[in-house]
């Protein structure tokens, strides 16, 4: 039991160590890095001209704009309400006999 508490105290102790190295190394290659970009910034000022001519361009804008319409179908029977002729009956209700002899008119022939 207790060779395992030490081995991982001393894992602990390396990972922690480890950690702060590597942490400690890139900082200083980040320092090196600095001191070059210095240094280069330094060049590109000298040989950029000294007066630039800037020009704004203006972009269109557009916008769109969404209009919900709502189409009401009352009877249910697939004719909107304002192209059926009986809004409030459903279609298959309505039966015609123009000639008034007990049979249906859309199933004479």
């Amino acid at each position: 039991m207790q060779k395992k508490k030490y081995f991982f105290i001393s894992l602990t102790i390396l990972t922690t160590v480890f950690a702060l190295t590597s942490c400690f190394f890139a900082r200083a290659e980040d320092d090196e890095n600095e001191s070059e970009d210095d240094y280069q910034e330094s060049v590109e000022k000298e040989i950029k001209p000294s007066a630039t001519n800037t020009q704004i361009q203006k972009t269109p804008n557009t916008s769109v704009s969404t209009t919900t319409t709502t189409l009401q179908d009352s009877d249910g029977d697939g004719l909107l309400d304002k192209d059926d002729p009986h809004p409030t009956i459903p279609e298959i209700y309505i039966v015609e006999d123009n000639n008034r002899n007990g049979i249906v008119d859309k199933f004479e022939k």
